[in-house]
Protein backbone atom coordinates (compact mmCIF):
# COMPACT_ATOMS: atom_id res chain seq x y z
CA UNK A 1 0.00 0.00 0.00
CA UNK A 2 0.99 3.32 -1.00
CA UNK A 3 1.94 5.80 2.22
CA UNK A 4 -0.17 8.28 0.73
CA UNK A 5 -3.44 5.49 0.65
CA UNK A 6 -4.81 7.22 4.13
CA UNK A 7 -5.13 10.94 2.49
CA UNK A 8 -8.06 8.59 -0.04
CA UNK A 9 -9.57 7.10 2.83
CA UNK A 10 -9.60 10.69 5.19
CA UNK A 11 -11.74 11.82 1.82
CA UNK A 12 -14.10 9.03 2.00
CA UNK A 13 -12.19 7.11 -0.76
CA UNK A 14 -11.71 3.94 0.12
CA UNK A 15 -10.69 2.37 -3.54
CA UNK A 16 -8.10 0.26 -2.97
CA UNK A 17 -7.01 0.58 -6.99
CA UNK A 18 -6.26 4.38 -6.63
CA UNK A 19 -2.31 4.46 -6.02
CA UNK A 20 -1.45 8.09 -5.26
CA UNK A 21 1.92 9.32 -6.49
CA UNK A 22 2.42 12.64 -4.20
CA UNK A 23 0.44 15.55 -3.58
CA UNK A 24 1.02 19.08 -4.46
CA UNK A 25 -0.47 22.78 -4.62
CA UNK A 26 -1.11 24.40 -7.09
CA UNK A 27 -2.59 27.30 -8.88
CA UNK A 28 -5.19 27.00 -11.88
CA UNK A 29 -8.12 28.99 -13.29
CA UNK A 30 -7.72 32.39 -15.27
CA UNK A 31 -8.63 35.58 -14.42
CA UNK A 32 -11.05 35.96 -11.32
CA UNK A 33 -11.82 32.17 -11.46
CA UNK A 34 -7.51 31.38 -11.02
CA UNK A 35 -7.19 29.70 -7.17
CA UNK A 36 -4.92 27.63 -5.58
CA UNK A 37 -5.75 23.59 -5.42
CA UNK A 38 -4.90 20.74 -3.60
CA UNK A 39 -3.97 18.38 -5.91
CA UNK A 40 -3.61 14.97 -5.40
CA UNK A 41 -1.48 12.78 -8.57
CA UNK A 42 -2.78 9.63 -8.63
CA UNK A 43 -3.19 6.01 -11.03
CA UNK A 44 -6.30 3.83 -11.55
CA UNK A 45 -5.70 0.19 -12.62
CA UNK A 46 -5.95 -2.84 -11.90
CA UNK A 47 -6.19 -6.48 -13.49
CA UNK A 48 -8.48 -7.02 -16.54
CA UNK A 49 -8.32 -9.42 -19.39
CA UNK A 50 -11.92 -10.07 -20.56
CA UNK A 51 -13.62 -7.77 -23.03
CA UNK A 52 -17.04 -6.79 -21.07
CA UNK A 53 -17.99 -5.93 -24.72
CA UNK A 54 -17.08 -8.99 -26.90
CA UNK A 55 -16.25 -11.78 -24.07
CA UNK A 56 -12.72 -12.42 -24.93
CA UNK A 57 -9.63 -13.06 -22.58
CA UNK A 58 -8.32 -10.14 -25.79
CA UNK A 59 -7.44 -6.62 -23.69
CA UNK A 60 -4.30 -5.31 -23.61
CA UNK A 61 -3.12 -2.59 -22.09
CA UNK A 62 -3.66 0.71 -23.92
CA UNK A 63 -1.90 3.82 -22.16
CA UNK A 64 -3.22 5.86 -19.39
CA UNK A 65 -5.47 9.24 -19.35
CA UNK A 66 -5.98 11.72 -17.15
CA UNK A 67 -9.43 13.16 -16.02
CA UNK A 68 -9.67 15.69 -12.95
CA UNK A 69 -12.00 14.58 -10.38
CA UNK A 70 -13.34 17.34 -7.93
CA UNK A 71 -13.59 15.71 -4.50
CA UNK A 72 -14.87 17.31 -0.84
CA UNK A 73 -11.90 17.93 2.00
CA UNK A 74 -12.44 19.22 5.52
CA UNK A 75 -10.41 22.49 4.31
CA UNK A 76 -11.37 25.73 2.44
CA UNK A 77 -9.01 24.81 -0.22
CA UNK A 78 -10.28 22.86 -3.37
CA UNK A 79 -9.34 19.39 -4.19
CA UNK A 80 -8.99 17.82 -7.32
CA UNK A 81 -7.24 14.08 -8.20
CA UNK A 82 -5.44 14.05 -11.40
CA UNK A 83 -6.81 11.12 -11.82
CA UNK A 84 -5.14 8.84 -14.42
CA UNK A 85 -7.25 6.16 -15.81
CA UNK A 86 -5.95 2.84 -17.22
CA UNK A 87 -6.90 1.94 -20.51
CA UNK A 88 -7.25 -1.47 -22.79
CA UNK A 89 -7.47 -2.35 -26.27
CA UNK A 90 -9.21 -5.46 -27.22
CA UNK A 91 -7.46 -7.28 -30.06
CA UNK A 92 -10.69 -8.80 -30.83
CA UNK A 93 -13.30 -6.17 -30.98
CA UNK A 94 -10.65 -3.36 -31.80
CA UNK A 95 -12.91 -1.19 -28.60
CA UNK A 96 -10.97 0.31 -26.17
CA UNK A 97 -12.18 -0.02 -22.14
CA UNK A 98 -11.03 1.91 -19.37
CA UNK A 99 -10.93 1.86 -15.54
CA UNK A 100 -14.16 2.29 -13.64
CA UNK A 101 -14.31 3.30 -10.28
CA UNK A 102 -16.70 4.43 -7.57
CA UNK A 103 -15.49 7.39 -6.96
CA UNK A 104 -16.63 9.33 -9.82
CA UNK A 105 -19.26 8.14 -12.78
CA UNK A 106 -17.54 7.65 -16.02
CA UNK A 107 -17.36 10.89 -18.22
CA UNK A 108 -17.93 12.92 -14.92
CA UNK A 109 -15.59 15.02 -13.43
CA UNK A 110 -17.74 15.33 -10.00
CA UNK A 111 -16.87 12.67 -7.26
CA UNK A 112 -20.38 10.74 -6.67
CA UNK A 113 -19.67 11.59 -2.83
CA UNK A 114 -19.82 15.19 -3.63
CA UNK A 115 -22.71 14.96 -5.54
CA UNK A 116 -24.60 13.40 -2.59
CA UNK A 117 -23.37 16.41 -0.79
CA UNK A 118 -25.13 18.33 -2.98
CA UNK A 119 -28.50 16.72 -3.13
CA UNK A 120 -28.58 16.78 0.98
CA UNK A 121 -27.92 20.33 0.83
CA UNK A 122 -30.64 20.86 -1.50
CA UNK A 123 -33.39 18.98 0.44
CA UNK A 124 -32.24 21.66 3.22
CA UNK A 125 -33.69 23.99 1.19
CA UNK A 126 -30.63 25.69 0.50
CA UNK A 127 -29.81 28.16 -2.55
CA UNK A 128 -27.80 27.34 -5.49
CA UNK A 129 -25.29 29.68 -4.91
CA UNK A 130 -25.19 29.16 -1.25
CA UNK A 131 -24.58 25.47 -2.03
CA UNK A 132 -21.89 26.02 -4.50
CA UNK A 133 -20.06 27.92 -2.35
CA UNK A 134 -19.62 25.42 0.54
CA UNK A 135 -19.16 22.67 -2.33
CA UNK A 136 -16.64 24.75 -3.97
CA UNK A 137 -17.82 25.02 -7.50
CA UNK A 138 -20.12 27.01 -10.09
CA UNK A 139 -24.00 27.78 -9.26
CA UNK A 140 -24.39 26.20 -12.68
CA UNK A 141 -22.63 23.14 -12.26
CA UNK A 142 -24.64 22.56 -8.55
CA UNK A 143 -28.18 23.51 -10.88
CA UNK A 144 -27.08 20.65 -13.35
CA UNK A 145 -26.60 18.13 -10.70
CA UNK A 146 -29.75 18.69 -9.09
CA UNK A 147 -31.32 18.61 -12.38
CA UNK A 148 -29.34 14.67 -13.05
CA UNK A 149 -30.37 13.63 -9.98
CA UNK A 150 -33.94 15.05 -9.00
CA UNK A 151 -36.21 12.20 -8.78
CA UNK A 152 -39.91 13.49 -9.84
CA UNK A 153 -42.77 10.95 -9.35
CA UNK A 154 -45.87 11.87 -11.04
CA UNK A 155 -49.27 12.33 -9.00
CA UNK A 156 -50.68 8.55 -7.55
CA UNK A 157 -54.04 9.78 -8.26
CA UNK A 158 -55.57 12.21 -10.98
CA UNK A 159 -58.27 14.17 -9.82
CA UNK A 160 -61.72 14.22 -10.94
CA UNK A 161 -61.85 17.63 -12.15
CA UNK A 162 -58.55 18.91 -14.31
CA UNK A 163 -57.30 22.50 -15.55
CA UNK A 164 -55.50 22.61 -18.86
CA UNK A 165 -53.81 25.86 -20.24
CA UNK A 166 -50.54 27.13 -21.41
CA UNK A 167 -47.60 29.60 -20.48
CA UNK A 168 -45.06 31.73 -22.27
CA UNK A 169 -42.14 30.26 -20.45
CA UNK A 170 -38.33 29.74 -21.22
CA UNK A 171 -36.72 31.35 -24.68
CA UNK A 172 -40.68 32.91 -25.15
CA UNK A 173 -41.53 29.29 -25.72
CA UNK A 174 -45.26 28.08 -25.06
CA UNK A 175 -45.48 25.51 -22.34
CA UNK A 176 -48.56 23.22 -20.71
CA UNK A 177 -49.33 23.01 -17.55
CA UNK A 178 -52.28 20.90 -16.12
CA UNK A 179 -53.78 21.51 -12.34
CA UNK A 180 -56.51 19.83 -9.96
CA UNK A 181 -59.58 22.97 -10.71
CA UNK A 182 -60.55 22.07 -6.96
CA UNK A 183 -57.37 22.87 -5.20
CA UNK A 184 -55.33 23.91 -7.50
CA UNK A 185 -52.67 21.91 -7.05
CA UNK A 186 -50.08 21.55 -9.91
CA UNK A 187 -50.21 17.94 -11.71
CA UNK A 188 -48.30 18.49 -14.28
CA UNK A 189 -45.85 20.70 -16.30
CA UNK A 190 -44.81 20.13 -20.09
CA UNK A 191 -42.15 21.77 -22.08
CA UNK A 192 -44.44 22.29 -24.82
CA UNK A 193 -48.25 22.24 -25.41
CA UNK A 194 -48.25 19.90 -28.25
CA UNK A 195 -51.37 17.75 -28.17
CA UNK A 196 -48.88 14.76 -29.14
CA UNK A 197 -46.84 15.55 -26.00
CA UNK A 198 -49.90 15.60 -23.84
CA UNK A 199 -51.34 12.42 -24.76
CA UNK A 200 -48.60 10.44 -24.52
CA UNK A 201 -47.79 12.24 -21.08
CA UNK A 202 -50.67 11.43 -19.26
CA UNK A 203 -51.02 7.33 -21.12
CA UNK A 204 -47.17 7.02 -20.26
CA UNK A 205 -47.71 7.84 -15.95
CA UNK A 206 -51.55 7.06 -15.52
CA UNK A 207 -53.48 3.57 -16.61
CA UNK A 208 -56.82 3.86 -18.65
CA UNK A 209 -58.49 3.13 -15.25
CA UNK A 210 -56.88 6.24 -13.48
CA UNK A 211 -57.73 8.64 -16.66
CA UNK A 212 -61.41 7.64 -16.61
CA UNK A 213 -61.75 8.77 -13.39
CA UNK A 214 -61.78 12.20 -14.65
CA UNK A 215 -65.15 13.78 -14.90
CA UNK A 216 -64.51 17.42 -16.46
CA UNK A 217 -61.56 19.15 -18.40
CA UNK A 218 -61.94 23.12 -18.35
CA UNK A 219 -59.72 24.79 -20.75
CA UNK A 220 -59.27 28.28 -22.38
CA UNK A 221 -61.36 28.99 -25.59
CA UNK A 222 -58.85 29.39 -27.57
CA UNK A 223 -56.81 26.20 -26.61
CA UNK A 224 -57.06 23.20 -29.07
CA UNK A 225 -57.20 20.20 -26.29
CA UNK A 226 -60.69 19.36 -27.39
CA UNK A 227 -59.15 16.79 -29.95
CA UNK A 228 -57.47 14.54 -27.32
CA UNK A 229 -59.50 15.11 -24.43
CA UNK A 230 -61.99 11.89 -25.31
CA UNK A 231 -59.18 9.46 -26.74
CA UNK A 232 -56.95 10.65 -23.34
CA UNK A 233 -59.78 10.88 -20.89
CA UNK A 234 -63.17 8.81 -22.06
CA UNK A 235 -65.74 9.74 -19.82
CA UNK A 236 -64.68 13.59 -19.42
CA UNK A 237 -66.59 16.12 -20.38
CA UNK A 238 -64.79 18.99 -21.79
CA UNK A 239 -65.35 22.92 -20.84
CA UNK A 240 -64.29 26.33 -22.30
CA UNK A 241 -64.18 28.99 -20.34
CA UNK A 242 -61.87 31.90 -19.10
CA UNK A 243 -59.78 30.01 -16.99
CA UNK A 244 -58.44 32.10 -14.30
CA UNK A 245 -55.62 30.76 -11.72
CA UNK A 246 -55.21 34.58 -9.97
CA UNK A 247 -51.96 34.56 -7.98
CA UNK A 248 -51.61 30.55 -7.54
CA UNK A 249 -50.20 30.68 -10.76
CA UNK A 250 -47.36 32.70 -10.55
CA UNK A 251 -45.20 30.27 -8.34
CA UNK A 252 -45.52 27.19 -10.75
CA UNK A 253 -44.73 30.07 -13.89
CA UNK A 254 -41.65 31.66 -11.77
CA UNK A 255 -40.28 28.39 -11.40
CA UNK A 256 -40.51 26.78 -14.44
CA UNK A 257 -38.66 30.06 -15.57
CA UNK A 258 -35.84 29.40 -13.24
CA UNK A 259 -35.32 25.88 -14.04
CA UNK A 260 -32.98 24.87 -16.63
CA UNK A 261 -33.21 24.08 -20.50
CA UNK A 262 -33.12 20.32 -19.48
CA UNK A 263 -35.90 20.10 -17.34
CA UNK A 264 -38.44 22.65 -19.67
CA UNK A 265 -37.65 20.63 -22.81
CA UNK A 266 -40.16 18.08 -23.29
CA UNK A 267 -40.08 16.91 -19.59
CA UNK A 268 -42.67 17.24 -16.79
CA UNK A 269 -42.74 18.64 -13.57
CA UNK A 270 -44.95 16.30 -11.34
CA UNK A 271 -45.98 16.85 -7.81
CA UNK A 272 -47.60 14.19 -6.05
CA UNK A 273 -51.31 14.38 -4.14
Amino acid sequence: MSQYDPTLSVLGIPDHNIKVAFVRHEYRGNGVRRRQYHVIDAELTYRLTRCPLCGFEALHPNRFYTTHVRVLNGVEMPTVIDLHKQRWRCHSCYHTVSAKTPLVQPNHTIAAHMTERIMKLAHERLPVKTIARIIGISASSVQRIIDQNLKLRPARRLPTRLCFDEFRSTHGMMSFICLDADSHRLIALLGDRFNRTIKNFFIAHYSLTERTRVQTVTMDMNAAYQTIIHKVFPKAQSSIGSISFNLRLVPFIRYASKRSNSLMTNTAVLIRL
